[in-house]
């Protein structure tokens, strides 16, 4: 079935494929590759954004931990000044974590659902 686009036009099938075999292949080998290229480098933004939020995660982590170990170990009031710098630190941590966005690809939309396999 036709579209009025394609009625439209002098030759679709010319148009769109090319008048030979080779040049055929060649458009839709070019089509593929660049098909496939820009799903690469979705996924590959979306694998470095989580990398980032991990590393931001971890580092709040480590500073949550080392609160944790300050006020199990030391309950002391000398400390005050160690305690407030972490928990200065903490604060930073858990803002750069928030910054951190991790795009979401609806892979199934892009009709590629074997990227989840």
């Amino acid at each position: 079935m036709a579209f009025n686009k394609d009625l439209k036009r002098k030759s679709p099938m010319t148009d769109d494929y090319g008048t030979s075999l080779e040049e055929a292949f060649k458009n839709n080998m070019e089509g593929t590759t660049a098909h496939y290229q820009a799903i690469l480098f979705m996924y590959k933004q979306l694998h470095d954004a989580v990398i980032k939020k991990h590393a931001q995660e971890l580092e709040v982590a480590r500073i949550q931990g080392k609160l944790e170990l300050f006020h199990e170990l030391f309950n002391m009031s000398a400390m005050s000044e160690e305690k407030e710098k972490l928990e200065s630190e903490l604060v930073l941590a858990e803002a750069k974590a928030s910054d951190v966005k991790v795009p979401y690809i609806d892979w199934y939309k892009l009709n590629e659902p074997q990227m989840f396999d």
